[in-house]
């Protein structure tokens, strides 16, 4: 029997070809739906987080940010409206995660304040991917970036967080994570964006911008990972699902995504 170590390689090595010939290959209209359906896996495991005891109620809140979703869409909500909601409500996390435990009566007790959290933790990331992913001048590539960003991040801040971590981030929400991690892992994701400027051939006097960005949103995608790891805490659980071997649930692979999706597409733009 394979360990976690061996599920989390089996598991990515099978999903990450998948995964790319889905971004390159399919016309956005099918690719924003696919999408969709990890969003309803993502709502239905946060509805879990957020302790919705009854499989009816789960499945209502499921069925029930999949249409906000859909509606959503096909009214054509203004996206930099909802980008920048999100981005405030984002800033909003980041003194829950500061602050925590202490204020955790103001984000976790009200049930409509969880429940406006899933909706606003996954509308936002959809609809910014979405878009992404149509935009004639961004479209796959820049897509991919995003994910190699967080990727990058991610696995750099684990690298140098045990090969160096002394200094603990957020010792009472994911005792993990150190400081020294997570500079190590926006020093990663700062090679990943230099690497794509020079091969997509963009002017250097554009570079000190898009770094700047990538500073963002490697810090921003660390922010998704620790406002998730609340509601597991306030929960009691370790994972937000089973769904993915030596990877826990969806949610547990996209929260930094649903943190930095709505950033990068904004600070593209402005760029």
């Amino acid at each position: 029997m394979l360990s976690g170590l061996g599920q989390r390689v089996v598991t990515a090595l099978v999903l990450a070809p998948l995964f790319v010939w889905a971004v390159v290959a399919m016309p956005t209209t099918y690719f924003s739906y696919l999408l969709l359906v990890f969003v309803a896996v993502g709502a239905w495991e946060f509805a879990n987080l957020i302790k919705l005891q009854s499989i009816f109620l789960q499945l209502l809140y499921t069925v029930g940010i999949v249409a906000v979703a859909l509606v959503a869409k096909s009214f054509e909500i203004s996206l930099s409206l909802v980008l920048y909601i999100s981005i405030a409500w984002w800033m909003l996390n980041l003194y829950w995660v500061l602050s925590y435990p202490a204020k955790t009566s103001l984000w976790f007790k009200p049930l409509i304040v969880r429940l406006i959290s899933g909706v606003l933790l996954f509308l936002p990331m959809w609809l910014a991917l979405s878009a992404l992913h149509q935009d004639p001048d961004y479209g796959a590539p820049w897509f991919l970036l995003l994910t190699l960003i967080i990727w990058g991040a991610d696995s750099g801040a684990y690298l140098t967080g045990k090969a160096i971590g002394k200094h603990k981030l957020a010792p009472k929400i994911s005792p993990g994570k150190s400081v020294e991690g997570v500079i190590g892992g926006i020093g990663f994701a700062l090679v990943v964006m230099v690497a794509f400027l020079q091969y997509q051939d963009i002017p250097t006097d554009k570079y000190l911008g898009y770094l700047f960005l990538t500073v963002i949103i490697s810090s921003v995608s660390v922010l998704g990972d620790l406002f998730e790891s609340l509601f597991k805490r306030e929960s009691g659980m370790k994972d937000s699902g089973q769904i993915l071997p030596g990877h826990g649930g969806v949610l547990d692979r996209i929260d930094s995504l649903t943190a930095a999706s709505p950033f990068f597409l904004l600070g593209i733009n402005l760029l």
